[in-house]
């Protein structure tokens, strides 16, 4: 009866997107009235319902339990990976302390690979861009109640359209920018793939993203949401047969890459409103060799490096730093994960990614379904995006749920293992 009611209801899977996704991450703060200065994971109303997800969570792969099962006996890289990053945890630090969001991250790989047995794409794709549609009104309606309120940004730079970064609930311009990004970006897939009467809905609420994202001050998300779409449209050219308009596009962007790499970094950045410090990226990662030799092999564990110890690595970086603030990463997905995990994580994590990339890309061709580019559209923004921030690695953030999604399926790979098995054990008996 149980298992009967989970599979008939999507509030479970509508209450983890929203979640993972971070557009009510301080609606927490609202709620219990703790200052935006506290993070929204102090606030017990948040810990309880990601409590609450979790145990959701948890009855639902045991009600897929076999299916569950079959998917990750056949996912040889994750399973590599998994055991790697315990056992660096196991000789990290702060073990204790980190196994919390260690068991999270698992725990948000896990929904993927639920995503990927109970949620065609189609299907996640409408979800996506309902719940995009819903927030972005929140968002305008929450902006003349709490659009003074908060400084979104510290350094006070104007955004591209000359006004202060404003991130409504979100909390932070990242979080609202990535998000934004990624609805937009969604917007566009339906353009491209769907049906021609929600070509100009689609349009429209594309447009009011790109809008938000602007007003966001957010410019990461937004450069690698133009570069997204840029590079998706060029692929779209290319599976739909028009030879001749694709060779002139890809030499377009070949030429547009040429430029970009001769005009002085100074100028690109000014164009959104950046110098070519990147926000002191430029010295995270100048300095992140330093601490990445002393443990090359296995790494500092999740979140080990940036733990809440007396001696915590960290304090040193902060002690390096020609600024007095707090870090919670090095800004870089790719250089957290070598961090985190070493070496030999680093390496198997990088395969598995690159695995993700593949199934996409395999999942494209083969053009199942209505939004068959969307996949590799939103693995390719994560991926872009996480050269300057740290968000495949955060636990309960949707840059790891897209990354593992790709990986376990999105759909061909899940659809054709399972069939397999079950084939060849028919034959046997």
């Amino acid at each position: 009866m149980i298992g009967r009611w989970l599979s008939r209801t999507d509030v479970f899977l509508h209450a983890y997107l929203v979640m993972v996704l971070g557009c009510v991450y301080f609606l927490f703060n609202f709620i219990e009235g703790i200052s935006f200065a506290e993070r929204a994971g102090e606030s017990t109303l948040f810990r309880g319902a990601w409590l609450l997800l979790y145990v959701l969570l948890i009855l639902h792969v045991a009600v897929d339990r076999k299916r569950f099962g079959v998917l990750l006996l056949h996912s040889h890289l994750y399973l590599a990976f998994v055991s790697v990053a315990v056992v660096s945890l196991a000789v990290s630090a702060d073990a204790a302390g980190s196994s919390v969001k260690f068991t999270m991250y698992l725990m948000t790989t896990l929904f993927a690979a639920w995503v990927v047995i109970r949620c065609p794409v189609d299907r996640l794709v409408d979800i996506l861009f309902r719940i995009g549609v819903a927030v972005l009104i929140v968002h305008v309606v929450l902006f003349p109640v709490i659009g003074s309120q908060w400084d979104y940004d510290p350094l006070h730079r104007p955004t591209v359209l000359g006004t202060q970064a404003y991130a409504g609930i979100f909390g932070h311009k990242n979080l609202a920018g990535a998000f934004l990004g990624l609805m937009a970006l969604i917007c566009f897939v339906r353009m491209l793939a769907g049906p021609r009467w929600q070509f100009g809905w689609s349009l429209l609420v594309m447009a009011c993203h790109c809008v938000a994202l602007a007003a966001a001050g957010s410019a990461g998300p937004l450069i690698s949401m133009a570069t997204t779409i840029a590079l998706t449209f060029g692929l779209l050219l290319v599976l739909l047969g028009r030879r001749g308009a694709a060779s002139i596009y890809w030499l377009g962007l070949a030429a547009l890459a040429l430029v970009a790499y001769v005009v002085p970094s100074d100028e690109l950045y000014g164009l959104v409103g950046r110098s070519d410090n990147l926000t002191g990226r430029s010295f995270l990662w100048s300095v992140w060799p330093h601490f990445f030799w002393q443990h090359p092999w296995l790494g500092y564990g999740f979140s080990g490096f940036f733990n809440e110890l007396p001696n915590a690595p960290v304090n040193e970086l902060t002690r390096m730093a020609p600024w007095n603030t707090e870090f919670g990463s090095f800004e870089n997905s790719y250089l957290d994960a070598f961090l985190q995990f070493g070496l030999l994580g680093g390496a198997l994590y990088v395969l598995l990614l690159a695995r993700a990339l593949w199934n996409t890309i395999v999942f494209t061709f083969e053009r199942q379904g209505t939004y068959w580019i969307a996949p590799f559209a939103m693995l390719l923004f994560v991926v872009i995006a996480s050269a300057n921030d740290s968000s495949q690695l955060l636990h309960n953030y949707f840059g790891c749920v897209l990354v593992f999604w790709c990986y376990f399926g999105p759909e061909a790979r899940w659809q054709a293992a399972p069939q397999r098995v079950f084939t060849m054990r028919a034959s046997e008996a």
